[in-house]
C-alpha cells in the first residue's frame, strides 16, 4: 500500500491544524492535478489508485474529507463509499464524487451510496474547491451541532447557555444556506415550512409570509407533495441525502421543473421534531433541454412524425404484444404516386409541403394507438393494432380518397396527388405468425403491387405476391 501525505502549506501559516483531503482516481494525471490545486489553497493531500486502497488509507488516516473517482478497477467509487458510509469510524467524512459519467442515474447513485455532491470531468479548479470549501463548512457546523447537543444532554444546568450556543450554530447554518443561488428551506418531519430562504421569491409557489407554518400537504401539488415527503422521511431515517425532481406553479407563472436535495439536520433532542435541510434549484431549461434531444431522437426533422428508427422500435414491441395475445396486427406502406415528377415540376420546397401536409393529413384520420412513421423519401409506413388484413385494407383506402382530395399550392396554383398503398397483416400463413421483418417485406411487395396494378389503389399482401418480379 502507497499513499503520500503532503504537509506543504503556502496559505496556512498560522499553526492551526491543515485539513487533510484523500483524493482517489486511478488516473494518475488526475491525481496529480487535484493534488497541486488543493495543495496550493493550503489543504493537506493524500493519495489512492482505486477503492479499496482508499477505504483502507480513510480508516487509517481520517482525512477530513474523500474526493472520489467512479469508474477504478478492485472496488468502483459507489462500493467504497458504502463501506466508508457503514463504518462508525468513517462514516461521517463527507465523499464528494468527481466522475466524467454524467447521466442522471449516475449521479442518483451517487448520492443514494453517501456522496454529499458530484462534480463532473472535466472539472473546474474554482468549482472544486468551492465545492469542498462549502462541505468542509457543512461538516463543521454539524460537528458544532452535535457538541452542542451532547452538552445539553450532560450539563442541563448550563440550559441558557447550550441554546444560545445552538442558536448561533443554527443561524450560521441559515446564513450559510442562504448564501446559495438557491431555494432553500428548513421543514420539520412533518413537512412543515421552519424557514423559507430565497433571492428570486418569484420562483416560490406563494409569497414567504404565506407559506411559513403550512404543511407542504397543504401548498403544494398531491403528487409532488408526496414526493416531496417521502424524500424527507427517507432523509431523515437513512441520515442521507435524497434528490428528487419535481414540477409545480410558480408565482412568476407556468410550471417550473427544481432539483430538490434534503439532508437531515442532525438528530433531533427529545421532545423536538427532526428537521431537514432542503436546497431547492431551478431546472427547466435542462428539462426542456433534455425533452427535445429526445424528440429529435425519434421524429424525422422534416414532418415530425415517428423516424424509421423509432417506428421500427415501437412496432417490434406492438408486434410481441400482438404475438403473445393473439391480436390481430396490420401495417400499410404508402408511396405518393409519381412524386419525382412533382418535385421536378414545383420544385423541392413544394414537395416538402406535400410531404408535411400528408402527414397532418394521416394523423388528424389515425386513432390514438395507430402509429405513422416515415419510411424513406416519400414512403410512409402505418402500424395498426387490433386490425386484420381486411379491416386494414378499408382503413387504407379511407386515407387514400382523403389524400386525393387534397388541394396542395404550388407555382403554378393548387395541385393534387394520388398514394398507393401496401397492406399486411400478422395472420398466420402455413401455421407461423410473420416476424417484423416480414411484415414490412409483405407490405412492400403488396405496395409494389398496387403500383404495377395502375397506381392510385390498395393492395393487401397475398401469398402469390412475390418480391422477385420486381424490375
Amino acid at each position: 500500500m502507497l499513499y503520500i501525505i503532503v504537509y506543504v502549506d503556502n496559505n496556512n501559516m498560522s499553526g492551526a491544524k491543515k485539513e487533510i483531503i484523500l483524493v482517489v482516481d486511478d488516473a494518475p494525471v488526475n491525481v496529480t492535478l487535484l493534488k497541486r490545486i488543493l495543495e496550493n489553497a493550503g489543504y493537506g493531500v493524500l493519495m489512492a489508485g482505486d477503492g479499496r486502497q482508499a477505504v483502507e488509507i480513510t480508516i487509517e488516516s481520517d482525512p477530513d474529507m474523500v474526493l472520489m473517482d467512479i469508474d477504478m478497477p478492485l472496488l468502483d467509487g459507489y462500493s467504497a463509499c458504502r463501506q466508508l458510509k457503514e463504518n462508525d469510524k468513517t462514516s461521517a467524512i463527507p465523499v464528494i464524487f468527481i466522475s466524467a459519467l454524467d447521466s442522471e442515474e449516475d449521479k442518483v447513485q451517487a448520492f443514494r451510496s453517501g456522496g454529499v455532491d458530484y462534480i463532473s470531468k472535466p472539472f473546474y479548479m474554482d468549482e472544486v474547491l468551492a465545492r469542498v470549501k462549502i462541505h468542509l463548512t457543512i461538516r463543521d457546523l454539524n460537528k458544532q451541532l452535535e457538541d452542542t447537543n451532547r452538552i445539553l444532554e450532560t450539563r442541563l444546568e448550563e440550559l441558557t447557555h447550550s441554546q444560545e450556543q445552538l442558536r448561533d450554530k443554527e443561524s450560521k447554518l441559515t446564513a450559510f444556506v442562504s448564501a446559495l443561488p438557491n431555494l432553500s428551506f428548513v421543514y420539520d418531519e412533518d413537512g412543515r415550512y421552519l424557514e423559507i430562504l430565497a433571492n428570486e421569491t418569484s420562483l416560490l409557489l406563494y409569497r414567504p409570509e404565506d407559506m411559513k407554518g403550512r404543511l407542504i400537504d397543504e401548498l403544494m401539488p398531491m403528487l409532488e407533495a408526496k414526493k416531496m415527503m417521502d424524500a424527507i422521511h427517507q432523509a431523515i431515517t437513512t441520515g442521507q441525502t435524497q434528490v428528487i425532481e419535481y414540477k409545480i406553479p410558480v408565482l412568476s407563472g407556468g410550471e417550473h421543473w427544481f432539483e430538490g436535495r434534503i439532508a437531515p439536520m442532525g438528530q433531533a433532542q427529545a421532545g423536538e421534531k427532526n428537521k431537514v435541510v432542503f436546497i431547492a434549484t431551478e431546472i427547466t431549461e435542462r428539462i426542456k433541454l433534455y425533452q427535445e434531444v429526445q424528440n429529435l431522437a425519434c421524429q424525422d426533422p422534416l414532418t415530425s412524425c415517428f423516424n424509421r428508427r423509432h417506428f421500427m422500435n415501437l412496432a417490434s414491441q406492438e408486434l410481441v404484444r400482438a404475438t403473445r395475445y393473439g391480436k390481430h396486427l396490420s401495417m400499410l406502406m404508402l408511396d405518393i404516386d409519381h412524386f419525382k415528377v412533382f418535385n421536378d415540376t414545383y420544385g423541392h420546397p413544394a414537395g416538402d409541403r406535400l410531404l408535411c401536409e400528408l402527414v397532418r393529413l394521416c394523423q388528424s384520420r389515425l386513432r390514438g394507438s395507430d402509429v405513422l412513421g416515415r419510411y424513406g423519401g416519400e414512403e410512409f409506413i402505418f402500424l395498426l393494432p387490433e386490425i386484420n388484413g381486411e379491416q386494414a385494407i378499408k382503413a387504407g383506402d379511407r386515407l387514400r380518397v382523403e389524400i386525393a382530395k387534397l388541394a396542395f399550392e404550388t407555382s403554378s396554383g393548387q395541385q393534387s396527388v394520388t398514394v398507393s398503398i401496401g397492406a399486411a397483416s400478422n395472420e398466420q400463413e402455413g401455421g407461423q405468425t410473420p416476424d417484423l421483418e416480414t411484415l414490412i417485406r409483405r407490405a412492400d411487395q403488396a405496395l409494389y403491387a398496387a403500383k404495377t396494378g395502375g397506381r392510385n389503389c390498395v393492395r393487401l399482401w397475398t401469398p402469390g405476391m412475390d418480391e422477385q418480379e420486381r424490375k
